[in-house]
């Protein structure tokens, strides 16, 4: 077809239908949208990996099966060794018995074969031997061939298939023979040579060598079924002159047979080969492609907004490593939830506590618009800038506790001295304008106390807190620090002379926006977010904050206590 004729209907819709399937194979049905999101192939990198690495390794285990049936040339090489030494053997025989007369006078007579005598010799050396024999005279003439003088050559059988049908097995079998002759380098094998039994030897190359240069010879051929035929030639010699020629040869297919069934072993071996493979590579693709297929459906269903944590498949019952991916993969989306949730949560206290200062200062507006009272003009005026000194320091920390994440991530964590940064928070509450202010009792060991985190963040632990107790302590109260290492962890403790904290609120304080303060504090001057702020700092360390209250002999309350446990920098 010319490349201006036109395509046949039918003919483009198969190539059409071909490539679209093609296309389908590496190309996805449908694409994901969103960022990040990946073509989803209906045959997966990790599935051509699997099918073409055991794919690959049959097809070596098949190169390798072809190879050695290659190495039928060197079987062929050692059988001519095999028949030349058999070869000589026999000639040897046949110059001593088969010569015709015994007298040395008559030199011709003495050199020339008796081809009675000769076929007894080969009746009886050739003939336990399943080859052919053929003996020439000097000449070239044929004398014996025991194809025509051993019962067993009488009468020679081929199996032939039915009329008009083609032996489908056989020709395959000729083929691959065929194409095994060619992997011979340099080697064309002919035909054989035509077996009528008058065919002189001459026209034989390996008896002709013999016969012009005294040299023994060889060569291979193959017959019309494809089987290799390998042939010598050497001289029968007697005081020097050449009586006559012997050619040694296999009889069709005895070299084939063998091979045959190496060949029939390794085709065996090679369909359990390739058997074994395709279970394996079925194994790898249920139990490998397909868990981490689940675990990308599951992870684009939460890419897709599902909040659902069914939504990754639960493989921790697997113990390898797609197990520990599929635990991986839900404590993450766990986490994920779950900062969600916290996200969604702070949004809507942020909205609650800004909402009402404001609410604060628009109702003093209003009010301040209607009244013409100096003295209720000079009080709104006052809320308003309370509202406003809360507003402030309110977006304040609310800024603080949205940079605490990154910042936590971003620095590197180094050895914090705690004993060294309880005194320098201390010293920043020492004020001697203030001589109502708490004094402070420390009790912190001599030895370094150190423990590995972030110093700016640990800073602002013990400040919130000391700040926290300094606003509960009476005036000229005493404030008590005390840390002690216990078992690999350091205990530092911080207690005041306040009210102390209700029970039902012990773990409220530290939920954001938690406020409780004595009218002396001031208002507007807190939050809510310190103490929040300081156990999320104080959990990433891989510690714990909490508060209990101190009471007396009697049971009554006399302060609150905030305990911090960190862990110990390992000792070098």
């Amino acid at each position: 077809m010319s490349a201006a004729d036109p395509v046949e209907p039918d003919e483009e819709k198969q190539v059409g239908r071909f490539a679209r399937w093609f296309d389908g194979l590496f190309v996805p049905k449908s694409r994901p949208t969103g960022m990040g999101a990946r073509p989803r192939r209906w045959l997966s990198a990790l599935t051509v990996q699997v099918l073409l690495f055991n794919i690959g390794a049959l097809v070596l285990f098949v190169v390798g099966v072809y190879w050695v049936q290659a190495v039928r040339v060197s079987l062929a090489e050692e059988r001519v060794k095999s028949l030349m030494a058999q070869a000589e053997i026999v000639s040897a025989a046949l110059a001593r018995y088969a010569a015709k007369g015994d007298v040395p006078e008559d030199e011709d007579a003495a050199t020339d074969i008796d081809a009675n005598k000769a076929a007894d010799v080969l009746k009886l050396l050739v003939g336990p031997t399943g080859m052919r024999a053929r003996v020439f005279s000097r000449a070239g003439e044929p004398l014996q061939d025991t194809r025509f003088i051993l019962t067993r050559n009488q009468v020679t059988v081929t199996q032939l298939p039915p009329p008009g049908q083609i032996d489908v097995l056989a020709e395959i079998e000729r083929g691959v023979k065929q194409n095994v002759y060619a992997l011979r380098p340099g080697k064309d094998l002919p035909p054989v040579v035509n077996d009528d039994p008058q065919q002189s030897g001459r026209n034989y190359e390996e008896v002709r060598k013999v016969l012009e240069k005294g040299e023994p010879g060889s060569a291979e051929r193959i017959n019309a079924e494809g089987n290799l035929i390998v042939s010598v030639a050497v001289p029968i010699r007697r005081l020097q002159f050449i009586m006559g020629v012997l050619m040694l040869s296999t009889e069709a297919g005895d070299i084939d047979d063998a091979l045959r069934q190496e060949w029939l072993q390794l085709l065996l071996a090679a369909v359990i080969a390739f058997l074994i493979l395709a279970a394996a590579s079925g194994f790898l693709l249920y139990h490998v492609t397909g868990p981490v297929r689940a675990l990308s459906d599951g992870a684009d269903a939460v890419r897709r907004g599902e909040r659902q944590l069914s939504v990754i498949p639960n493989l921790a019952s697997r113990a390898d490593e797609i197990g520990d991916l599929s635990v991986s993969l839900r404590s993450m989306t766990s986490a994920l939830y779950a900062r969600m949730d916290a996200i969604e949560q702070f949004a809507a206290d942020v909205a609650h506590e800004i909402k009402n200062p404001l609410t604060s200062v628009g109702s003093a507006i209003e009010t301040l618009q209607r009244t013409s009272d100096e003295e209720k003009r000079r009080k709104l005026m006052s809320v308003v800038r309370d509202d406003v000194r809360r507003l402030d320091k309110l977006i304040t920390d609310i800024a603080d506790a949205s940079r605490l994440d990154a910042e936590l991530s971003r620095e590197r964590a180094a050895d914090v001295d705690i004993a060294g940064l309880i005194g320098a928070m201390t010293q920043m509450f020492d004020d001697p304008d203030k001589p109502d202010l708490p004094k402070f009792k420390l009790d912190l060991p001599v030895d370094t106390f150190v423990v590995r985190g972030l110093d700016g963040p640990l800073a602002q632990v013990f400040r919130n807190v000391i700040e926290n107790a300094v606003s509960f302590s009476p005036k000229n109260g005493e404030i008590r620090i005390a840390a002690t290492p216990v078992d690999g962890r350091a205990i530092i403790t911080i207690d005041d002379q306040g009210p102390g904290i209700p029970e039902e609120n012990l773990e409220t304080v530290f939920r954001r926006f938690y406020t409780e303060r004595p009218p002396s504090h001031g208002f507007g001057k807190n939050s809510g977010l310190g103490l929040s702020i300081s156990r999320q700092i104080v959990e990433v360390h891989g510690g714990r904050i909490f508060a209990v209250n101190i009471r007396d002999d009697a049971g009554k309350v006399t302060g609150a206590r905030f305990t911090i446990e960190l862990p110990l920098a390992p000792q070098s």
